[in-house]
Formats: C-alpha cells, structure tokens, sequence
C-alpha cells in the first residue's frame, strides 16, 4: 500500500483514511451514520471517511502495516 495516507482532523473530529490517490474522487457513499466509503469513477473503494471521531491524535510511529 504505497498510496496509504491518513488524514486526522482533531478540530472537524475527522478521520479520513486513503488507498489511492485523493484527487480520483468521483463518488461518496454512507454505508451507515458517519461513515462514508469514497470511490472512484469505475466504483473502486479508494477511501473511507470516519465523522465525529473522537479519538486522540494519531501517532504515526504507532501505525503498523500488515500485508496479507
């Protein structure tokens, strides 16, 4: 997953997790309340999109990357 980016937004209390690039948003889909799944024009999940997270800050160090 070299294309893994996670956005945090403390102040807006939003946690945006991407697996490919951003700008190949096409499409937002809710699946239930507060979270979205974000898709590509071929209806690809490229990200998922958490609202009201209340979680603390996120410490990249503590990121552990797990290939299947």
């Amino acid at each position: 997953m070299d294309n893994l980016k996670i956005y945090h937004d403390h102040e807006a209390k939003t946690l945006t997790i991407w697996f490919d690039d951003p700008k190949k948003e096409f499409l937002v889909d809710e699946v239930e309340e507060d979270l979205s799944l974000i898709k590509d024009q071929q209806v690809n999940i490229i990200g998922i999109e958490r609202l009201n997270y209340l979680g603390t800050k996120l410490d990249a160090s503590k990121v552990k990357f797990v290939d299947f």
